[in-house]
């Protein structure tokens, strides 16, 4: 059986998840906290370190280039579910970088705000460390201050998914492609603290 290794409020853990439940493959849930890197390590054999990391037998397979679809692409093989097909290489691509690249940016900021504060003080302190390393010393505090922005902002990002959603319940087709999971994974990430709602 697959293990899916992850914190929870992770989108690209979400995304992963949702593909495995909605799909009936088996698998269990290993949490971790989000500074405990060696469960992952351990399983790729020193070859990854991100979330989410699936354990398959004795493989571990996490995303390790810029642009990670590796356990997604891996599971798609594995099951042959056809999330990637050849006909919407570009489309997909195009658009799962505006989720990734644009939503989730915006995203992820607004639930750190909320899910940050109620770690246990090590992790917590360890994730305010590394946003603060990759973003800007006081990085968390200033997406607080500026939330309604926030939130703003990713309601307008928001919009052009919204008007080709309005005539399809799927993004490129009749059935739901990768990209359709990874914008379930972003849209899960930001309302993962249960104090944000979607636009209407």
């Amino acid at each position: 059986m697959l293990t899916l290794i992850q914190f929870p409020w992770s989108p690209f853990r979400i995304t992963i998840r949702h593909i495995l439940t909605r799909h009936h493959i088996p698998f269990r849930l290993h949490n971790i906290a989000y500074h405990d890197w060696a469960p992952i390590i351990t399983a790729t054999k020193g070859q990854g370190h991100t979330v989410p990391c699936l354990l398959d037998g004795k493989c571990g397979i996490c995303d390790v280039t810029d642009f990670g679809q590796e356990v997604a692409r891996y599971v798609d093989r594995r099951y042959r579910l056809h999330l990637f097909p050849k006909d919407f290489d570009g489309l997909q691509l195009i658009l799962s970088r505006s989720i990734e690249y644009e939503l989730e940016m915006v995203g992820f900021k607004v639930n750190d705000t909320y899910v940050i504060p109620t770690r246990p003080v090590f992790e917590r302190t360890m994730l305010i460390s590394h946003k603060e390393r990759k973003f800007r010393r006081g990085c968390v505090q200033e997406w607080t201050i500026h939330r309604r922005y926030l939130c703003s902002q990713f309601a307008e990002l928001l919009k052009p998914i919204d008007d080709m959603l309005a005539a399809s319940p799927f993004l490129l087709t009749d059935r739901p492609l990768f990209v359709d999971y990874n914008l379930y994974g972003v849209l899960g990430n930001y309302l993962f603290n249960g104090k944000t709602r979607l636009p209407i």
